[in-house]
């Protein structure tokens, strides 16, 4: 039998070829992914600072969840210090280190009180002297700090800021400066510092800017020789008591030196997980859509074998072996570009700031084992169903509908297309209405496949209804027009083949677009909105530090000062009988005088009551988590501190300031430098209260204040959006891939039902139709195609849009960009005509009879 599929492949290159560029696309999309989720379980960054320990020891940064993913706390995860007392005691501990860290900028003494903070290509960080032996780092220049007053810099670092043994610079926690001598200069341990820069103070001065004396960054130890790193990992472990901490080896300490790492990992994990399953749906669609054509187009000869005594069995088991050899060729040869894939959006990820730009993807050949399989199967039943009709039917019959196509279509394939779109309905517009929240928004935008997979089983019908509608205006071209309506109408299933993925393409770009848009202004109405103070001050260093507020009040004119910190939380709740913890973007505020600075447009409660274990949660936050005015939230703070805190409000302004409201004081507690992101400020009269005093008062300040901004509402409000421009671009950019995929299919789609019409082009032109009326015929058929296409791809990237709308703004209008949408149409009109109207006129080349004798 595969002799027979291999000679029948190479005789009719043109429908199979069409099915392997399918594939090999698929295949490439599916490595992609693949490759995404195992570097979110595998990669990671080799250890710098810590290069030098056997074991470090911090605490755990995932929270354990059952049945379901482990979410990374966005926070640092410190160990108490008492925990150092009990690693000594383990056996083969030689040296335990304790190592406390807190980042800082480091400014010129240009004789202001300011200093201009000097640029520097990774952040700096203070530690404790006695942790440079795990780099370990070596005295290149001086002395170790001798007090409070010195500081050892790595010498990259004295290098970009033009310092030397014995200089004075300026280093500042959040804004709060010190003046410190340069005691000596250490070179970077044999792993250099690619990653950040050093600066080391007496350890008692460390734990002092670390503002927790009691709670430590991490703990060093340094095994005795021929200590094995994980047996002794294994015991300090098990030693441990009253808290919950993990031993780290080898290059695994690079994750708990590097926070970002782990949480870029487990963005990969969560983005390829949703996004693979997405994109699998849409490669095994369109691989389904392909093969569907490639065998309709074959019906004649697949009748001839019905008719010479070929079995059902026999028919199935030639299209499978064809099936076979091309779809495993074309998911061998797709899985290779699959990791290139991976690359490049890796790179695209990082270029928006989702991941770090040095991390490294984990190229394993699980993925592309995967990929093959899942295309291979994809296309296996793809094509069992394609050939399922021709198969059974009776040899007579089978060599009658081979020359015409039967019009009606089956009462069961009517039945479960009617099925899936009233699903897809119920998904993306009533599921938002009953259960609002992440989970309404989610299944609004899966609600896509099952609205195209139903408009697919329908799209003969959806053809020939726009072939009805357009035969007037096709009629007015007497002999074209003619012959473009009877073929619209009567080959309808052939024409569906095409307009199915133009259609997808269309919908998804679209409803990408709406969801997108709408978010965006949104979130960018209520940040504009929401800020009612005079003035806004935030900072250009690491933060604003936490005694700042009190000198703003201080300032002649200033009435009432909110401080804002900034952060993420963990919620957990029950989703569909699983426990499920998801991350909130949190603020911590300060409800005194509240309404003078902010407006979150409070829906219920009092923000006046947010004080002690209080919160207060955005609509969508509420929903998602099935959370009212006076329940309970399970919430775990960004260092991993759990606490059960009481509901006092409910607001609507989510989008532009975090779905989490708690008290300032909780929120700064729980954050690695315990600083504010900004101040809001309003004068004792507000609308700019005692006139220029308080602007100027705040500009003496900020003059004396290294890294001090004052900025006006509307200022701070566009800044704030870079959270949300950050994660629409992650959105954009996975679903590119996928819109990319769908684009290529429709022209390869296209393209073979096009090439595969030869022969009639061919007899049309025997009976006297002219080369130019069959082009203009095509050309009446392509706008068949394009509009039945954009119109179904409208409708079916509606609901979904109106559905992500509801759930994210409660409103039930999505926002709608015409000159995009525009723009969007009329690309795919193009695509969809140049697809057509190009392999028309290869087509038309030859000679009538050639085409007509032709194998294909």
């Amino acid at each position: 039998m595969f002799d027979i599929a291999w000679s029948t492949i190479k005789n009719r290159k043109g429908g199979f070829v069409a099915a392997f560029i399918a594939v090999v696309c698929g295949s490439a999309v599916i490595t992609a992914c693949g490759v995404l989720f195992v570097s979110g379980l595998l990669s990671g960054v080799a250890p710098e600072r810590y290069a030098g320990a056997t074991v470090m020891v911090g605490g755990r940064q995932t929270k354990d969840v059952k049945e379901n993913f482990d979410p990374y706390y966005a926070e640092r995860v410190t160990v108490p210090a008492s925990v150092a007392e009990q690693i000594s005691r383990v056996d083969g501990v030689e040296k335990v280190v304790r190592d406390h860290s807190v980042e800082m900028t480091l400014q010129k003494d240009d004789g202001s009180a300011r200093g201009e903070p000097v640029p520097l290509e990774h952040p700096l960080y203070g530690h404790g002297w006695s942790s440079a032996a795990l780099g370990p780092f070596e005295l290149a220049e001086g002395s170790e700090p001798g007090g409070a007053g010195e500081t050892v810099l790595d010498a990259g670092l004295a290098r970009a800021a033009g310092v030397k043994v014995g200089d004075t610079v300026r280093l500042s926690v959040g804004t709060t400066p010190q003046d410190y001598k340069v005691a000596g200069l250490v070179d970077a341990p044999a792993n250099g510092l690619d990653r950040q820069s050093a600066a080391f103070f007496t350890d008692a001065r460390a734990a002092g800017l670390s503002q927790r004396p009691d709670r430590l960054t991490a703990i060093g130890v340094l095994g005795e020789d021929g200590t094995d790193a994980g047996e002794l990992a294994g015991r300090i472990e098990a030693a441990v008591t009253g808290t919950d901490v993990v031993a780290y080896t080898g290059d695994a300490i690079g994750d708990l030196e590097f926070l970002d790492v782990g949480q870029s990992r487990g963005f990969l994990v969560m983005l390829s997980a949703s996004f693979g399953g997405t994109a699998l749906g849409v490669v095994v669609f369109v691989v389904s859509s392909t093969l569907g054509l490639a065998i309709h187009q074959r019906r004649r000869e697949l009748a001839m074998l019905r008719a010479v005594a070929a079995t059902p069995r026999q028919v199935h088991k030639l299209i499978g072996s064809e099936v076979l050899l091309v779809a495993a060729t074309g998911a061998v040869l797709g899985a290779a570009p699959g990791f290139l894939v991976a690359g490049l959006l890796r790179d695209a990820f990082a270029d928006v700031g989702v991941l770090p730009a040095d991390f490294e993807l984990s190229f394993n050949p699980l993925p592309a084992v995967a990929a093959v399989l899942l295309s291979v199967l994809g296309a296996l039943l793809a094509g069992f169903i394609a050939a399922r009709r021709i198969a059974r039917i009776k040899p007579v019959e089978a060599l009658s509908e081979s020359q015409v196509e039967k019009g009606e279509l089956g009462r069961t394939r009517k039945a479960v297309a009617l099925a899936l779109l009233g699903l897809g309905l119920v998904t993306s517009i009533v599921l938002p209405l009953l259960i609002p929240g992440q989970l309404a928004i989610a299944g609004a935008g899966g609600s896509l496949l099952l609205l195209m997979v139903g408009s697919a089983l329908i799209s003969p019908v959806l053809v020939q209804t726009t072939t009805r509608l357009l035969t007037p205006l096709l009629m007015r071209s007497k002999v074209s027009g003619y012959l473009a309506a009877a073929n619209s109408t009567t080959n309808a299933r052939r024409l569906s083949s095409a307009v199915v993925p133009l259609a997808l393409g269309t919908a998804m770009a679209l409803m990408q677009l709406s969801m997108l848009n709408t978010v965006e202004v949104t979130a960018k109405e209520q940040a504009a909105t929401g800020v009612v103070s005079d003035y806004v001050v935030t900072s250009g260093t690491t933060g604003l530090s936490t005694d700042l507020a009190q000198k703003v009040r201080a300032v002649d004119g200033v009435g009432t000062v909110t401080p804002v910190a900034r952060s993420q939380v963990l919620i957990t709740y029950v989703e569909i009988d699983k426990p499920v913890s998801n991350p909130f973007s949190a603020q911590g505020l300060e409800p005194r005088d509240l309404d003078r600075t902010l407006d979150l447009d409070v829906r219920e409660g009092s923000l006046d009551e947010l004080r002690g274990d209080t919160v207060a949660l955005s609509r969508i936050a509420a929903d998602t988590a099935r959370l009212d005015v006076g329940d309970t939230a399970d919430v775990d703070l960004g260092d991993g501190t759990h606490k059960e805190l009481k509901v006092v409000a409910l607001y609507g302004k989510g989008l532009g300031f975090g779905d989490v409201t708690l008290p300032h004081g909780m929120l700064t507690g729980h954050t690695a430098n315990q600083q504010d992101t900004a101040l809001l400020v309003t004068g004792e009269h507000g609308g700019g209260g005692a006139g220029g005093k308080v602007e100027s008062g705040l500009a003496d300040l900020a003059d004396g204040t290294p890294g001090l901004v004052v900025q006006s509402p509307e200022e701070f409000g566009a800044v704030e959006q870079g959270e949300f421009t950050q994660q629409s671009s992650t959105s954009l950019i996975a679903n590119a891939l996928l819109i990319l995929y769908v684009l290529i299919a429709v022209v390869n789609t296209l393209v073979m039902a096009t090439t595969g019409r030869s022969r009639e082009f061919g007899m049309l032109r025997l009976i006297g139709t002219s080369k130019q009326q069959t082009r203009r015929m095509m050309f009446l058929e392509s706008w068949v195609v394009i509009l039945t296409a954009v119109v179904v791809g409208i409708a079916i990237a509606i609901p979904p849009a109106v559905g992500a709308a509801l759930g994210t703004t409660g409103q039930p209008i999505p926002y709608v960009e015409p000159l995009a949408w525009g723009g969007i149409v009329v690309f795919v009109a193009l695509l969809g005509w140049l697809s057509i109207s190009l392999p028309t006129r290869s087509a038309l080349r030859g000679r009538p009879i050639d085409a007509v004798y032709a194998t294909e």
